[in-house]
């Protein structure tokens, strides 16, 4: 049965008080129990019944360019400048806070997703990602204009709210073709940011190496893809509008009172609170410090506090309704997408700090090398988004990648000083298979759950999974941080004093280590400086074996819940959750099976 048999139980007749026209509509009952009627002009129906040259015409076309620029966006205003951030702080900095660019991203983009989708699903969808795109230009303005790190952390937050938006194609595009090519049209968009999700590490290099701008040139290019997104977006992209997702419903003023609000703040104080503690811990104050501990729990608490206030006190329209979690299949697609990205992000938070400290100082070597983690999640990204639609056993492809990561990812603790092409693999491998994982999850939300709730599902799953990176990020970067400064003195004060060193000379070695630049160092000589090298060298090989022996643990979690992954074979039919509108003589009704008129 179709998702719009399932959700078409009753087709009704309404007349508009205004118009005295009659609308057919559909009833549609939305997870959090609410009831809609929706105009079946705005459903697309089965793919036999969609107006002949409907996926070839312009707005459909548009509508999917539209949706890669905007991606183009989310990874120029943040995959570009987080490879560059050193190089950047040396030009406009150096500022202590210049972890912070990095957190409000996370931050914006936790908050951001469920936001964007659960109001989309309630408003419509064109206003909400021509606002985050406009929120994204106004962040790569203020970016390419900042003379401080603290306004390049303002231009980053806007970039994590917008990127919400940006990054949300699974709900525009996945509910505009047949759900069993949401995971290949998934996968074109994914191809489209090709060029800046695999090499924007070293085009980060070569603006700063090769232009005037240098390090802007990529928020100047996020606001060139940004203008082009917001016209196509304008003029080509026209989604069923709030009157046809609510026939003779609330006015969008009565829905905009109605809104969780209480809900809004808790969820948004509560991720606040937690990850300015993470991103406190170990940097700003030590983790048992009053300040770290008392932020994240009383974080952990508000977001308690906000799961309580959806189940028991919630009178409105709750932000995040709890029957959502009583789906076993979704909700373990969820905690496999938030555990992959912690897998993951290992690779992204450690992996050009141990290309550069074990391999190769060389900023463009750094560059190609880094380019390994975004070229592997996309190539298994590509294999997974057709894997989903074409392969059967959804559930056992995701447990043998989750195997195969957790043994590809795991086995770089192996590294040594001349096993470069091993790590290098042992990378791409690791990737390859979590991107794979990634894009059987993206489609797979919107598959499981009814259409009229795919923004809320995808919202759920983008917030708790940045969340999960979150809480990754701070952990890799605490035990790098806590076990080189244990190491890297063990290592070097017997090398440097076994080469000549005075011991007296040992803080000044250390400060030398830190600036890159041993003038300072008295009676230092090439002697030393050469041991002091291979010394930080094995410090930080040892340093790196703790952090990925720290990514096991979230393997066997991320194998755990693939094994409740449901198999997508059911849902894989060729119904077309919506249609675009204004489309001339291709705009029609949906013969909606099953409905029946009273």
């Amino acid at each position: 049965m179709s998702n719009s048999e399932k959700m078409a139980s009753e087709k009704v007749e309404t007349a508009s008080s205004v118009h005295h026209e009659h609308v057919d509509a559909v009833k549609t009952v939305h997870t959090d129990g609410t009831v809609d009627l929706v105009d079946t002009h705005a459903i697309g129906g089965d793919l036999d019944e969609m107006p002949k040259g409907y996926f070839r015409s312009l707005n459909f076309i548009g509508t999917v360019i539209a949706v890669c620029t905007g991606s183009i966006c989310a990874y120029l205003g943040w995959v570009l400048p987080a490879n560059t951030l050193a190089l950047i702080n040396q030009d406009i900095g150096p500022s202590p806070n210049l972890g912070w660019v990095g957190t409000v991203w996370i931050l914006g983009s936790a908050i951001g997703f469920l936001l964007v989708g659960r109001l989309s699903d309630i408003f419509g969808r064109k206003w909400m990602v021509i606002g985050t795109t406009v929120l994204s230009i106004v962040g790569n303005i203020v970016g390419a204009t900042a003379k401080s790190v603290e306004t390049l952390i303002a231009a980053n937050a806007c970039n994590g709210v917008a990127a919400a938006g940006q990054l949300s194609f699974g709900i525009v595009l996945g509910e505009l073709v047949p759900n069993k090519q949401r995971g290949p049209i998934v996968t074109l968009v994914f191809l489209s940011s090709f060029p800046f999700a695999v090499f924007g590490p070293i085009i980060a290099r070569k603006f700063i190496d090769n232009t005037a701008q240098g390090w802007r040139w990529s928020y100047y290019l996020g606001i060139i893809f940004g203008a082009i997104t917001i016209i196509l977006y304008q003029f080509l992209y026209h989604p069923p509008t709030y009157s046809q997702l609510h026939v003779n419903g609330k006015t969008k003023w009565q829905a905009f009172k109605e809104l969780d609000f209480v809900g809004i703040f808790l969820f948004i104080a509560g991720n606040v609170l937690f990850l300015v503690g993470l991103s406190w811990g170990g940097t700003v104050y030590p983790w048992t410090s009053a300040h770290v501990l008392g932020t994240i729990i009383v974080g952990i608490l508000t977001l308690v506090g906000f799961g309580l206030y959806e189940q028991y006190l919630c009178k409105t329209t709750p932000l995040m309704p709890p029957r959502l979690f009583k789906d076993i299949g979704y909700v373990a697609l969820v905690l496999a997408a938030a555990i992959a990205a912690m897998v993951y992000y290992s690779m992204t938070v450690v992996w050009p700090t141990l290309i550069s400290t074990v391999y190769t100082p060389d900023v463009i070597q750094v560059g190609w090398d880094s380019s390994v983690v975004g070229g592997g999640v996309l190539l298994g990204q590509l294999f997974g988004g057709f894997a989903i639609s074409y392969l059967p056993r959804v559930k056992w492809q995701c447990i043998i990648c989750a195997v195969l990561a957790t043994a590809f990812v795991g086995a770089i603790a192996a590294l040594q000083s001349d096993t470069k092409p091993f790590v290098i693999a042992m990378g791409v491998l690791g990737c390859f298979v979590v991107g794979w994982i990634d894009n059987i999850i993206f489609p797979g939300v919107t598959l499981v759950i009814e259409p009229q709730d795919i923004g809320l599902a995808t919202g759920v799953l983008g917030s708790i999974r940045a969340l999960g990176g979150a809480v990754a990020q701070a952990i890799y970067v605490s035990i790098l941080t806590n076990k080189a400064t244990e190491y890297i003195p063990k290592y070097v004060v017997p090398a440097a004093t076994g080469a000549g060193l005075p011991a007296s000379s040992l803080p000044k070695l250390f400060e030398g280590i830190t600036l890159g630049n041993f003038t300072a160092v008295p009676s230092i000589t090439p002697q030393v400086i050469a041991a002091t090298g291979i010394a930080v060298r094995d410090a930080y090989i040892t340093t790196f074996r703790y952090v990925f022996y720290a990514t096991i643990p979230f393997g066997v979690l991320l194998i755990i819940s693939c094994c409740f992954i449901p198999d997508m074979d059911k849902y894989l039919h060729n119904n077309v959750a919506k249609r675009l509108q204004h489309m001339g003589k291709m705009d029609g009704q949906a013969n909606v099976a099953g409905a029946e008129k009273v």
